[in-house]
């Protein structure tokens, strides 16, 4: 019971403690029915109490005086009890902050960064002192003293973890895709580059293998991936698309690389998740209705509007199966007015304003497509490799900043997730970060995140025949 109290409370965003008089005993305060209570003592006391009893007789309202007057309570100290929910609330989380990524200069991927790092001899080093200026700026931006702190944990993807150690992620570029380390890191937080004193420590999280990194152990500790209760899928979709499936046997990892499409990345107008970024879209029969971040002019589309926009131009029947966006004369609505047509394909206009007009491509259609079908066949090849088939999930989590945003509904509709998963799936929100800040304040948590790492079961897509043959299956929606 114990053990499960405290799997709660580092869980939690927000706690409330509610306590009886008994939490005060310990500190000479009496309480009301315990064997030195003060109703048991002196039944009639349990007048002063009631509000009836106190209106109606003067003297049950000098006795309540006296007894406040003389109460043990004005010169009482503290006990365990009061000074532990004082120390965690002082644990709670004080502030976050959020910076995009400064190695995305060196590429959109990690595949990107490892090949930067091959081919320039700075590079590694130059990608780290981005990384950690980046950091840094995070943590004065709090307006903390940095002479306070005392640990700092990371939790990263593999790549990241290596570039941050100083450590050359070049092997992961190439068969057998091997990482430099797995295991958990405990540094000098100074000495490995933070603003931080030089007592204070930094924890790396361990590793699973290949690209199922720290940021993908942090999630499955923060969901307690490792109890093996029932079957659960864990899915942080992205450039680099990491799949956790937990099952009475073990849990299965694998990392897809889905492209960044979800991202925005290779699409037409796609940006990041800011201001102005189109984030959903609903098509009613000739209306197309858009949601932008902030409700700012659109000027692009993020991950969640374009997984939005493929589904609705499915169901809309503006787009086919196979992905093929239909010309004007095929379109039997009002529709047709936004088909541009073209030699390499048609797009469609979601939106055009007096400057601005962004549009869905047919090769859009494509980059999404074989994202997604990465995805599904990467999903595929864990419940192969366990033995079981997709309707025994049970439970579904879409974590990372993407499955904040997304409707559960169109996931389902471009044939990403099963139907049957839609009342199963759980939008996590930002999971690593909350197994990272688990490890922080619990050395418990993070030996519990080693043995996840340890345990699981990583299973490689690269040079997959099961892999090759999912993924042509998955291009079509269907």
């Amino acid at each position: 019971m114990i053990a499960q109290a405290r799997s709660w409370l580092e869980r939690a965003r927000r706690v409330v403690a509610l306590t009886g008089a008994g939490i005060s005993t310990d500190s000479g305060i009496p309480d009301f029915r315990g064997p030195q209570g003060v109703w048991t003592k002196n039944p009639v006391a349990e007048k002063m109490s009631d509000i009836h009893h106190y209106l109606a007789d003067p003297e049950v309202r000098k006795a309540s005086w006296q007894n406040r007057l003389a109460s043990p309570a004005w010169s009482a100290q503290p006990n365990a009890g009061h000074l532990a929910l004082v120390h965690l609330e002082k644990r709670n989380t004080l502030a976050e902050a959020s910076a995009p990524n400064p190695q995305s200069r060196w590429g959109s991927d990690v595949i990107s960064r490892i090949e930067a790092v091959a081919k320039t001899p700075d590079a590694l080093a130059k990608m780290r002192e981005a990384a950690l200026t980046a950091c840094n700026g995070l943590i004065s931006g709090f307006g903390i003293d940095a002479e306070k702190i005392s640990k700092i944990t990371v939790a990263g993807n593999s790549v990241m973890e290596h570039i941050l150690l100083g450590i050359s992620p070049e092997p992961m570029g190439r068969i057998p895709f091997k990482t430099a380390f797995k295991e958990a890191r405990v540094l000098k937080a100074g000495e490995a580059g933070f603003n931080a004193p030089e007592n204070a420590s930094l924890y790396v999280f361990p590793l699973i293998g290949g690209f199922v990194g720290g940021d993908s152990v942090a999630t499955a500790l923060f969901l307690n991936l490792d109890e093996k209760k029932g079957v659960t899928l864990a899915i942080d979709i992205g450039t680099n698309s990491e799949i956790m499936l937990s099952t009475q046997e073990g849990l299965f990892t694998t990392s897809a690389a889905s492209g960044p499409a979800f991202e925005g990345g290779n699409i037409s107008f796609g940006m990041t998740a800011t201001e102005g970024a189109i984030e959903d879209i609903a098509i009613t029969g000739d209306e197309v209705k858009i949601i932008s971040i902030g409700n700012a002019p659109p000027v692009g589309i993020c991950g969640s509007g374009i997984v939005s926009a493929m589904a609705e131009l499915l169901k809309s029947e503006v787009m086919d199966k196979t992905g093929r966006i239909k010309s004007k004369g095929e379109i039997t609505t009002n529709l047709s007015c936004r088909i541009k047509e073209g030699s390499s394909g048609n797009s469609f206009i979601l939106f055009k304003g007096a400057k601005t007009e962004i549009t869905i491509s047919q090769d859009d259609v494509r980059a999404f497509q074989m994202a997604k079908a990465a995805i599904r066949a990467g999903m595929e090849v864990l419940f192969e490799r366990a033995g079981i088939t997709p309707d025994k999930v049970e439970k579904v989590f879409v974590a990372g900043a993407f499955g904040s945003h997304i409707k559960k509904a169109s996931l389902e509709t471009v044939g990403l997730f099963d139907r049957e998963w839609n009342k199963k799936t759980e939008v996590s929100g930002d999971a690593a970060l909350e197994g990272a800040k688990m490890a922080l304040i619990s050395d418990e948590s993070a030996r519990k995140a080693e043995k996840i790492a340890t345990e699981a079961k990583y299973a490689p897509l690269s040079g997959s025949r099961l892999f090759e043959k999912r993924f042509m299956e998955n291009m079509n929606f269907s």
